[in-house]
């Protein structure tokens, strides 16, 4: 082949040929799988070699500018293999997707495809998982690792110009295994495979390795402050992103050549081994972790265009910052400002500092404003960064700047919106019924009643983790089943939330009772409201329970029990009583009687107490006293209970006769008496 195009060429022909076999080649490769929305394109090799594997490119990247239009993030034609992942099972690298003959990944295992690249969900919709993304799913054993990849909205854009990069690991076996991750991205700008990568303060030109807390929120690449082609920008660390453990940043050929480890080139340029072209790479690593049967972890970063705000001039300027953040009452996290200063001149740049100027509502979280850079050849390019922090104090559209001065330039200046928005602003309203009826049979009505709150989300942001408590005073308690704590997941801006309980009036204490409400989410601040209900004095009672009930007269051949109890309801400043019980005595015989919780006191019996006289169909003046330890406030005590003994089939009423009820003040006390109903039955039972 090589010897014919040597002939074509020295007949002139060689230039025809060589864009007419490149059109013959891009016209027969397969369109693979893709998807783009205005700003980026994501393409994925379709396999079956290197299946999974993709790439992205900017369709009209950056709105404000034309130039970085059509151009490469991750380099990839329509079959992307250069960018891939790696999925360490139980210590041993398996490549993810299909078999390679190319160098990234070559001769590592590789699983099995039991889902071949395909689109799924609507193009058109907003959020996930209804809107488009290419899906891919590949077995390692016990392993199934599921691709998804998406559009987002970059932190620092505000639109859905990144990539979104997911995946989800799920042990589908009986044991558990150790399960890592390593993606590896083959970033590309443009034409410019070599361009430097900035984090925070750092220009990235040699091999590095950032682990834990030096992982960047984002990093940056671009070629040129004063007329670039394409900003790109992965961001690590944000709502729905996993932080990777460590980040390795070296030359392409290293990370294809090695599926995991190899031994790092610290402060080697980018240069691939036995080349002379630069090449830039990023890996993301998270380290290998046990996973249980079932169970299925989740890994998530974004990659796409970066949103920095540009100045040209002699000292070009460009300022980047997340777009939008969120101010919280509490836990509030810093964010990254990054300025960028180019020399775009032809001049060394003497005595260069970089000024930041925030507006009120933001703070620096620490350092100074002013960064000084010192001297900055022709075509160098140097960078600050500082972490802020929201006030409170202001919010909405705020405006940030960036200033830099030099003793021999121009100095320049650049301008950034970013939006602060509110927090969660959690308003509460609790209704109750105004106050409880007491119906004529001694009830309260309604009762059980409800206890209604209508929480509404009145700040920008979204609230997470949204609780609300009820509490209750002495004198009301949650029916069962009924929770105090109602939590919901989110709670959007503007959203209005009406939750409700189901609460009983005990009888004591009465009076206006309060019903108090508390919530707090995420971010905001706590809130409480209260709702007043109030609860009359009910009559004391005194009850036979249960007030009616049937029973054989023989159980296993023998007279049946029947236990009879005597209440008090409610019990106030329960000092003593004495009760007469009457009954038809040719239906029921008593045994004995045992004093209730009344007579009690932390397991002591109190006396004087009286098991009554019994005299034929009666037991007289049961009871006693507490002496000095009445019983204050108890919506209802057991103040005897009646053993009796069927005797013979019929019906019978049980009646009370009290003769005294004493308060702690011995003052007699009205009451009322609810009497009993006993039916003996000549069936046997057999238990």
């Amino acid at each position: 082949m090589r010897a014919i195009l040597l002939i074509l060429a020295s007949a002139g022909l060689f230039t025809l040929l060589l864009i007419a076999c490149q059109a013959g080649e891009l016209a027969s490769a397969p369109a693979g799988v893709a998807i783009s929305n205005e700003f980026v394109r994501i393409r994925v090799n379709p396999g079956p070699q290197e299946a999974g594997r993709f790439a992205v490119d900017t369709t009209g990247g950056d709105p404000s500018r034309t130039s970085d239009d059509n151009r490469v993030l991750i380099y990839g034609s329509r079959e992307p293999w250069t960018s891939y992942t790696t999925v360490m099972v139980d210590g041993k690298p398996f490549v993810f997707g299909g078999p390679t003959s190319r160098r990234a990944g070559l001769g590592a295992s590789v699983g099995e495809v039991v889902q071949p690249p395909r689109v799924e969900g609507d193009a058109t919709a907003e959020r996930s998982p209804a809107a488009s993304q290419v899906v891919c799913a590949v077995r390692f054993g016990d392993v199934e690792v599921t691709q998804q990849l998406g559009f987002s909205r970059s932190p620092t854009t505000r639109v859905k110009d990144a990539a979104q990069i997911i995946y989800q690991i799920t042990n589908r076996g009986q044991s558990p295994h150790s399960v890592g991750l390593r993606t590896v991205l083959d970033t590309m700008l443009g034409a410019n495979d070599g361009a430097p990568l900035r984090a925070g303060d750092k220009a990235i030109t040699t091999a590095i390795r950032l682990v834990g807390q030096d992982v960047p929120d984002y990093w940056q690449a671009f070629d040129s402050l004063s007329q670039p082609a394409v900003i790109s920008q992965g961001t690590l660390r944000g709502e729905g992103l996993t932080a990777p453990e460590r980040v390795e940043m070296v030359d392409w050929g290293t990370l294809a050549d090695s599926p995991w480890e190899f031994p790092f080139p610290e402060g080697a340029d980018f240069t691939r081994r036995g080349e002379q072209e630069q090449d830039t790479a990023v890996a993301l690593y998270w380290d290998p972790r046990p996973l249980n049967p079932g169970e299925t972890r989740t890994y998530a970063t974004l990659y796409g265009v970066g949103g920095v705000s540009l100045s040209p001039a002699q000292l070009s300027l460009g300022l980047t910052a997340p777009a939008e953040v969120d101010y919280q009452y509490e836990d509030m996290k810093p964010f990254l400002i990054v300025a960028y200063v180019e020399n775009s001149g032809g001049f060394e740049s003497r005595g260069t500092a970089c000024a930041l100027d925030l507006p009120r509502g933001l703070k620096l979280a620490e350092g100074e404003a002013k960064a000084r850079l010192g001297l900055l050849k022709p075509g160098e390019t140097k960078q600050a960064s500082w972490k802020a922090l929201p006030t409170g104090e202001a919010g909405g559209s705020l405006k940030i700047a960036a200033s830099v001065t030099s003793d021999n330039l121009e100095p320049n200046r650049v301008v950034r919106e970013i939006v602060v928005n509110s927090p969660p602003r959690i308003s509460l309203a609790v209704t109750t019924p105004y106050r409880l009826q007491v119906t004529e049979d001694n009830r309260y009505s309604p009762n059980p009643f409800e206890v209604k709150v209508v929480a509404t989300n009145r700040g920008a942001q979204v609230g997470r983790n949204l609780v609300i408590t009820l509490q209750l005073p002495e004198g009301l308690q949650l029916e069962r089943g009924e929770s105090a704590i109602l939590v919901r997941e989110r709670f959007e801006p503007g959203q209005t939330e009406t939750l409700s309980w189901w609460v009983r009036a005990l009888g004591l204490p009465t009076g206006d009772l309060a019903v108090k409400v508390k919530a707090a989410a995420a971010g905001a601040k706590s809130v409480e409201a209260t709702s007043a209900i109030s609860v009359p004095e009910l009559t004391p009672e005194f009850r036979v329970y249960p007030q009616r009930q049937t029973v054989p007269a023989i159980t296993d051949g023998k007279p049946t029990l029947i236990p009879i109890a005597v209440k008090l309801a409610p019990a106030r400043q329960f000092l003593g009583c004495r009760v007469t019980v009457s009954y038809d005595s040719a239906v029921l015989e008593p045994l004995y009687v045992s004093r209730g919780e009344a007579f009690v006191d932390a397991g002591r019996l109190l006396s004087p107490w009286s098991e009554g006289r019994r005299e034929e169909g009666r037991i007289i003046e049961i009871g006693g006293e507490r002496q000095a330890a009445p019983l204050l406030n108890a919506p209802e005590t057991t103040l005897f209970t009646i053993v009796f003994l069927a005797r013979s089939a019929g019906e019978t009423e049980v009646m009370l006769e009290p003769t005294s009820l004493l308060s702690s003040d011995r003052a007699e006390v009205p009451f009322r008496v609810v009497a009993g109903h006993v039916t003996v039955q000549t069936t046997e039972v057999s238990q």
